[in-house]
């Protein structure tokens, strides 16, 4: 009996999951952002440099920040229209992100982290276009 249940419920959690992913598609995409996030751009030019190695440490930084950072935000890499390398970060309020901004800052492994991307595509980290926006 206990494995009839189980088996009962799994198919109707599966069901469920199947439907509201159905639903979704229908009403269209979700908003990028709430109001009152704040979406995060990082933009480097990599044209003289080796941006598959880039993306790679920018996947490495990524990962780092998730494991180690204190306060929690989500982040993707990409690559602009232009071949810029980069990344988008999506953070829950303004002083969130400059929380974030503060403890990458500060730490040591980040900081060279961030160096040896731009270093992999031959700038510095000075080069970047970082741009910030406040969702409505």
């Amino acid at each position: 009996m206990p494995k009839l249940i189980l088996l009962i419920s799994t198919f109707l959690l599966a069901t469920n999951l199947v439907s509201m992913g159905h639903l979704d598609h229908e009403k269209g995409l979700h908003p990028v952002a709430k109001s009152g996030q704040m979406i995060v751009t990082y933009k480097g030019d990599c044209s003289k440099g080796n941006s598959k190695n880039a993306m790679n440490l920018i996947e490495d930084i990524i990962a780092y920040e998730k494991k180690n950072s204190p306060i929690k935000y989500s982040s993707a890499p990409g690559t602009w229209a232009d071949e810029s390398i980069g990344a988008v970060d999506l953070h829950a309020s303004e002083k969130a992100m400059n929380k974030a901004f503060d403890w990458q800052a500060n730490d040591k492994k980040w900081s060279k982290m961030f160096d040896d991307i731009a270093a992999a595509c031959g700038i510095t980290v000075n080069d970047f276009v970082i741009d910030t926006m406040k969702a409505k």
